[in-house]
């Protein structure tokens, strides 16, 4: 037998004996607070505490924040892989223009000013005279193109972001490269990557990311950007 305390069983009786009441007696009774969501990060974000894009498998993750108006990435890969940590600079989100590990530094010096990819989305696609720099020093010359293919989404974690599905294609003498990159207008980065055969586009690697958070403000930040 089922024993219940007098004080549930009383008002089970009243509610029963109130037919046109019952369903708010029912309503009445305590309910379990479903956990909120946590909001998914947009610009505004970015240019306060920042934006941490992560993954488990191989472990990576690259922070994103405005520093002094610039947009500045850190890199961190699994230890295990050997690779050294990196900090990028940019000019767009799209358009890298200086890339720093291990002591070295590698530029990209744009003879055109990237932030006209602002508007690639309706022109198309943009072009540039490039020349690579390393540790400062001129090494190559060539061109950079960044071509438009058409919107799409990317699902990180519970977050989606409609992008910007964009082919990056650098050429430098006989150094090629290319990548698909799809960016998100907001928050405004480059949510993930593809490699790109340069000869027949064949997706080659990919950097995607399990999840999407806001970066931690450190008591050495000097504020939003």
């Amino acid at each position: 037998m089922i024993h219940v305390s007098k004080n549930k069983g009383a008002r089970s009786k009243i509610c029963a004996r109130l037919t046109p009441l019952a369903m708010l007696c029912a309503l009445a009774q305590p309910a379990q607070a479903a956990e909120p969501l946590t909001p998914c990060p947009t610009s505004a974000d970015l240019h306060a505490e920042g934006i941490i894009l992560s993954r488990t498998n191989p472990r990576m993750s690259e922070a994103f924040r405005y520093e002094n108006g610039q947009l500045i990435g850190y890199r961190a890969d699994d230890p295990d892989l050997g690779r050294a940590p990196q900090r990028e600079i940019f000019a767009h989100p799209l358009a890298i223009t200086t890339r720093q590990s291990a002591g070295r530094e590698f530029t990209l010096r744009y003879t055109d000013n990237p932030t006209a990819l602002d508007t690639l989305s309706q022109k198309g696609r943009w072009s540039s005279p490039v020349a690579l720099l390393v540790d400062g020093k001129p090494e190559r010359q060539g061109t950079i193109t960044y071509t438009y293919r058409g919107p799409g989404s990317v699902q990180i974690g519970t977050c989606t972001y409609p992008v910007w599905q964009v082919v990056e294609r650098v050429d430098l003498g006989d150094l090629h490269s290319s990548f698909l990159k799809e960016f998100a207008p907001d928050p405004g980065i480059v949510l993930r990557s593809t490699k790109l055969d340069p000869k027949t586009s064949k997706a080659l690697s990919q950097v995607a990311f399990d999840a999407i958070t806001v970066r931690k403000k450190k008591p050495t930040d000097k504020g939003p950007e």
